[in-house]
């Protein structure tokens, strides 16, 4: 009877063991990599994006800061990273948001091609529409107040209702 009991719990575990791993692999979702320059500027921009599209589609990132010397259109080109902040114009990369005169997000093949993240796209038109000239003035006054990056631009989309 212990034998047949012991015998019914080893045939089991692997089911258990596979339905715990299996449920666990659902809270890490696929990651976009946003390249940025150094300091609390590249922060900010990176906040910008980096919240309204969790927001709004629940797409997660993770900030990398470029290498010295390295533009965010020689990132996304070589792969190391989804999307990047440019001043200049590219045609290597595909531009999905303006910031203001000058400053533009560019993205790799992979926010577009992959279907997870068939969202995005439609994040960032809606993004594109609510940005203003002077709404990275009012979340950079705020940064220079002391406020994190993080924290004034969430403050400025709750303020603003875009989340």
């Amino acid at each position: 009877m212990v034998v047949s009991a012991l015998k019914k719990i080893v045939l089991l575990m692997p089911v258990v063991l596979l339905f715990f791993v299996a449920t666990g692999y659902a809270c890490f979702g696929p990651k976009l990599f946003i390249g940025v320059g150094p300091g609390l500027e590249g922060e900010m921009r990176y906040h910008l994006v980096a919240i309204y599209l969790h927001e709004k589609t629940g797409i997660d990132s993770t900030m990398i800061t470029l290498k010295t010397g390295q533009t965010a259109i020689a990132a996304i080109s070589a792969e190391e990273i989804d999307l990047g902040f440019s001043t200049v114009e590219s045609s290597e990369a595909t531009h999905v948001l303006k910031l203001e005169e000058g400053l533009n997000l560019y993205s790799g093949k992979r926010p577009f091609n992959d279907l997870q993240f068939s969202t995005a796209a439609r994040a960032f038109a809606k993004l594109q529409k609510k940005l203003a000239s002077n709404n990275l003035a009012e979340i950079r006054l705020s940064i220079s107040s002391g406020t994190l990056p993080a924290t004034a631009v969430r403050n400025f989309m709750m303020q603003n209702g875009w989340i």
